[in-house]
């Protein structure tokens, strides 16, 4: 019995070296990053009173494509950068779920720049801007006013 123990000892040690050797071999792949300047849109989008729009939803569509090309959030400062892979005219959304819509449009050129004097935007059509907020809301008080105050005068004139 005495003379078998060594060998199981050695025996136990190699499975459990290559028990080890092999465990590693089988890890998950590692990853890399990197940081660089290359050529990407960046669309900014603000208020009417030049506060961003923080952390607003974005989707960009490619073109002739039916599917997202990309979608995720502008940051605090509400700029969202993306690249374009191939030319075209590029639609982005900017939303901030709240009502408030921006579409912007842009075209690539076949070398992948953007093309200067091509962007546009248009706002939400069902977004209001402040002075036609202030315009909207001072015009529903004098008409609730005027309604009640005919309602009012057409009582007393019944009851005299």
């Amino acid at each position: 019995m005495s003379k078998h123990r060594p060998q199981l000892l050695i025996t136990h040690l190699g499975l459990a070296l290559g028990l080890v050797l092999l465990a590693s071999q089988g890890q998950a792949h590692g990853v890399r990053g990197m940081t660089s300047t290359s050529e990407t849109i960046c669309a900014t989008a603000t208020y009417d009173d030049g506060e961003p729009m923080s952390y607003s939803g974005v989707e960009i569509s490619a073109p002739d494509s039916k599917l997202p090309f990309q979608s995720g959030r502008t940051d605090r400062n509400g700029l969202f950068c993306f690249k374009p892979d191939k030319p075209g005219e590029w639609q982005l959304i900017i939303s901030d779920e709240m009502g408030h819509q921006v579409r912007l449009k842009t075209t690539v050129s076949q070398d992948m720049a953007l093309l200067q004097g091509k962007a546009t935007h248009e706002h939400n059509a069902q977004s209001m801007g402040k002075a036609e907020g202030v315009v909207t809301g001072v015009a529903l008080i004098f008409g609730l006013s005027g309604c009640l105050a005919w309602w009012q005068s057409r009582k007393k004139s019944g009851k005299t």
